[in-house]
């Protein structure tokens, strides 16, 4: 009966876990308009426990921003098997038009994205 328990309770967390990161997932900012030698970060929910994370799939052609930083930050409370933030900052370095291509998937698993965003730069 304890071990239904747990199975229930670990169930719940994963789905309201779930519903939360599809809420964000669909409000997140794509299209982000800056000036040269400016700033500008993308915040993707994330869960590098799965296996999956994000990757940059088509950065050798964008050639109008470059990546400062990214890094991996936990819910709070930090638990096992929960889910966190993925963030990537940028800085746009030339004028231009260009969209940056994100998918979440496993990098070792061909054909493996669950999911992907299309970010719109301009660099003015």
């Amino acid at each position: 009966m304890v071990g239904l328990s747990i199975k229930i309770f670990v169930l719940s967390l994963i789905l309201s876990t779930c519903s939360k990161d599809q809420k964000n997932a669909n409000t997140m900012k794509t299209d982000f308009e800056i000036a040269v030698n400016e700033s500008f970060q993308v915040e993707l929910d994330s869960n590098p426990t799965t296996g999956f994370g994000w990757q940059w799939t088509n950065k050798q052609s964008v050639s109008i921003v470059e990546i400062l930083d990214q890094q991996y930050i936990p819910n709070k409370p930090i638990l096992i098997g929960s889910g966190g933030k993925a963030i990537w900052k940028f800085k746009g370095f030339k004028s231009g038009t260009d969209t940056i291509k994100l998918e979440y998937c496993r990098s070792w698993e061909p054909k493996s994205t669950v999911t992907s965003k299309a970010i719109t730069v301009k660099v003015k």
